[in-house]
């Protein structure tokens, strides 16, 4: 049965959720604000603008990185109404002439903060792109994916995630066997509820897989309802193989704190178990996903942002009994920096975490390693800065690395590889 195993929660709610009301620019430094419970703090709202109008990766708002098996680099981004992909040799200091992906005509690509255009590289040197478009100033997006099977020269004719519109926010995994996996956040029982006059917070889980490389998706079902809609999905591989997504859910009395599943190998069941009990009731959209990781013990990391009456700010748990249980939360990151946007990697017995901190002028990208599951952590390290707008940090581990992707106005993209060992780790900011 196509069932969440979930009893341990309600989730009636009393109050209205707005969709995605606006808030101040999230990382340019001017926008910087005062962080309140009634409206997102700079360091967990919208995204600046694109730095240029030219179809290269230092004119966009987003990019996130893939290595594919021979070594290149891929990213995928969007400037303007087209999306483009672009492969580099060299870790990012340069890329190849991009290549379009898809054009649209009427409305907006999902190109800002926890919404972006995605790229992954499959084994056999297929690369899978996902994409949102969406009307202009409307929330209910449609999910496109789209394949190149030379190389990065053409892709493929985008294809719908799904018939109807309504799903934003997908996480792509893929694991050793090749089966791809998707997690999305999908608005039809929204949509449905509201025809028939009933009232429902927030937006369905969704989840399907493919077999053929992306070619078609499988088992597509909302497994889970009234996560919170407009804050990103993470996933992470568990051990065996079988994805693992963490994300923002609407609890009762509109508390939006997090929740991670399991998916089963079909991706027809779920899982899952809260993470966060921070009590963070907000009549808004927070727009700050958290990130999980899963490291070669099989253990489990979360790290997210939150402003609720227990706790505020970033926080960090981590599981030993695969989803189970979660440890107390630790906190980490300054206040008084506004810190935001965590987010974690796991690479060769090695954890990592980064995320955004501002003091007024500059935007730094702090980051801490721990050796030991995340019992203990390196003092914090400033890793990378910019004195303009900003894009939020990413992670990827590629051959036992890590790597920071940050991409800035002023500086462009940059891939940055992070210390393997504790003295640089911990070396002071």
């Amino acid at each position: 049965m196509k069932r969440l195993a979930l009893a341990l929660l309600a989730f009636a709610a009393s109050s209205a959720v707005s969709a995605e009301q606006g808030a101040p620019s999230a990382d340019a430094p001017k926008d910087a604000s005062t962080p309140t419970q009634s409206a997102p703090p700079a360091a967990m709202s919208h995204h600046p603008a694109a730095a240029c109008a030219e179809a290269k990766v230092d004119c966009a708002a987003t990019a996130v990185p893939a290595f594919a098996k021979d070594g290149r680099l891929w990213v995928a981004f969007s400037v303007g109404k087209s999306l483009y992909a672009a492969a580099s040799s060299d870790n990012g200091a340069t890329f190849s002439a991009p290549t379009a992906i898809a054009t649209i005509g009427d409305g907006v690509i999902d190109a800002h903060g926890d919404a972006r255009p995605k790229i992954v590289a499959l084994k056999d040197g297929t690369l899978l792109a996902s994409y949102t478009t969406r009307p202009d100033k409307q929330m209910i997006g449609t999910i496109f994916t789209a394949r190149s099977t030379d190389g990065g020269k053409t892709f493929s004719a985008p294809q719908a995630l799904l018939a109807e519109g309504g799903q934003r926010f997908d996480s792509i995994l893929v694991n050793r066997k090749g089966r791809i996996y998707a997690g999305w956040l999908d608005k039809t029982h929204a949509l449905k509820a509201k025809a028939e006059g009933r009232e429902f917070l927030g937006s369905g889980v969704a989840f399907a897989y493919s077999d053929d490389g992306g070619k078609t998706f499988k088992g597509k079902s909302i497994l889970i309802d009234h996560a919170c809609e407009c804050c990103r999905m993470s996933g992470a591989l568990d051990k065996d193989g079988t994805p693992v997504f963490a994300w923002r859910q609407v609890l009762d009395g509109n508390v939006r704190d997090h929740m991670v599943a399991k998916l089963s190998a079909d991706a027809a069941q779920a899982t899952a178990t809260r993470v966060s009990d921070d009590d963070w009731a907000i009549n808004s959209c927070p727009h700050h996903g958290p990130s999980i990781a899963i490291d070669a013990a099989g253990d489990w990391h979360v790290v997210w942002f939150t402003k609720g009456k227990k706790r505020q700010g970033l926080y960090y748990a981590r599981s030993l009994d695969a989803g189970k249980s979660f440890s107390e939360p630790e906190k980490f990151g300054d206040d008084a920096r506004a810190a935001g946007h965590p987010t974690l990697v796991a690479a060769k017995g090695r954890l990592y975490r980064v995320w955004k901190e501002f003091d007024g002028a500059t935007t730094t990208i702090a980051m801490q390693m721990s050796r030991d599951n995340g019992k203990s952590w390196s003092a914090p390290r400033v890793v990378a800065q910019t004195l303009d707008a900003s894009d939020h940090p990413e992670l990827i581990a590629h051959n036992g690395a890590a790597y920071l992707s940050w991409l800035t106005h002023k500086e462009g993209y940059r891939l940055m590889p992070l210390p393997r060992d504790e003295k640089s780790a911990a070396a002071p900011q």
